[in-house]
């Protein structure tokens, strides 16, 4: 499903990220753990075609991330805040992302109507736009934004950062039911190894 071969990035001389061989296969709930600068948020960014390799290659069910743009309707993502668009509403946010991955206002309410205790009556409703909800409540919207449609492919960058001890237990059961689901790959990265473990059958530590 996900294969690097040769993958390094390097800024100034200095490389950030060293991946000689990596496959993860299709249906693996997968996790990186490493501290700040480990190289984490690199990867998934390299993944995603967000910056280029400064050596090899990665791809996707076969598929070049630089060299197509085939692996996108099928590939999720929230890695920070930046992913979402801050002059929307949760609702208007969740809209446009369903109408991306062909769902209607109807699927997009049914699929969300799972995430009641999640969201607390903070998000949805409150006729607020995304730019001023909390960065917890930001971090719910985007999260649960990347789950819509069904994507084969979940990347989630320190998912369990800046979020209550009450709603990380609701994310890990969220995650470890996707994690079931053996036609979805899952990458989960965090700096704390207790998270990962809980929530993923394979684990890479990055130095």
């Amino acid at each position: 499903m996900i294969v690097t071969e040769n993958l390094s990035k390097a800024y100034g001389g200095v490389t950030v990220l060293n991946l000689p061989e990596l496959t993860i296969p299709k249906g693996q709930s997968f996790g990186l753990v490493g501290n700040n600068g480990a190289g984490k948020t690199t990867f998934f960014s390299l993944l995603l075609d967000l910056i280029q390799p400064t050596t090899g290659h990665l791809t996707l069910k076969n598929i070049r991330v630089n060299e197509s743009e085939d692996w996108k309707p099928f590939t999720s993502a929230f890695i920070d805040e930046s992913f979402l668009i801050g002059y929307l509403t949760p609702e208007e946010y969740f809209y446009f992302i369903g109408d991306l991955r062909g769902q209607n206002k109807a699927d997009v309410d049914s699929f969300l109507s799972q995430f009641e205790e999640l969201f607390h009556g903070e998000i949805l409703g409150k006729k607020k736009y995304l730019r001023d909800l909390s960065k917890g409540n930001q971090k719910k919207a985007g999260l649960v934004a990347s789950l819509i449609g069904k994507p084969e492919v979940i990347i989630l960058d320190e998912p369990f950062a800046n979020i209550d001890p009450t709603t990380q237990i609701r994310l890990k059961q969220l995650l470890k039911s996707l994690t079931e689901d053996r036609d979805i790959t899952v990458l989960i990265s965090s700096h704390d190894l207790m998270h990962v473990t809980e929530v993923c059958e394979r684990i890479v530590v990055l130095e």
